[in-house]
């Protein structure tokens, strides 16, 4: 006959198995990426993606993309999460933007450029910043197999940010989703 002890420590493994399962459940279903034919979704499985190093106004390629696989019409959505930050001593005016790419075309998506995050403010005192994910919605219509690319940018236009980032993680994630129509 099985002591008290037993007992309770088969009952202790039986609860952590759940709570296993239940974590690499949870994990698949929240970083898990997958396409068919009809329709599909990507997440950045790159946690952070700096955009400080890349001159202010020039366009960068974000590790997300989507293969659209038979000529068709597609609705494309995105949810873009990112950050700005400057030294709030000085003027800052600084945004980050967003837009599809057609990859295959060498094109812009058409209406796909969206402002990601914005800040215009006076001196103050200490470090400002700011977080926002911008949703992208847009059709288009492929006569082949075509890439489509998330790019994006950070815009100095007055002062200097420090900060400038694309995130995908726990508290928000950057994906790409096409649905055939």
């Amino acid at each position: 006959m099985p002591s008290i002890r037993h007992r309770i420590s088969a009952v202790i493994a039986a609860v952590l198995l759940c709570l296993a399962g239940a974590v690499i459940s949870l994990q698949n279903s929240t970083t898990a990426s997958a396409q068919g034919p009809d329709g599909g979704v990507q997440h950045m499985q790159q946690s952070r993606v700096d955009l400080q190093p890349t001159p202010s106004g020039r366009w960068v390629n974000v590790p997300l993309a989507v293969t659209l696989p038979r000529p068709g019409t597609y609705l494309l959505d995105a949810d873009v999460r990112g950050r700005i930050a400057g030294d709030g001593n000085d003027r800052l005016l600084a945004s980050i933007q967003a837009r599809l790419w057609d990859a295959t075309d060498g094109a812009v998506v058409p209406q796909s450029e969206r402002l990601v995050t914005h800040m215009n403010n006076p001196p103050l005192s200490g470090t400002i910043a700011r977080q926002s994910t911008a949703p992208i919605s847009e059709r288009i219509t492929v006569t082949r197999e075509t890439v489509i690319r998330l790019q994006v940018r950070r815009v100095d236009s007055v002062g200097q940010s420090y900060r400038a980032d694309i995130f995908s993680d726990g508290s928000g994630r950057t994906s790409l989703r096409y649905q055939r129509v």
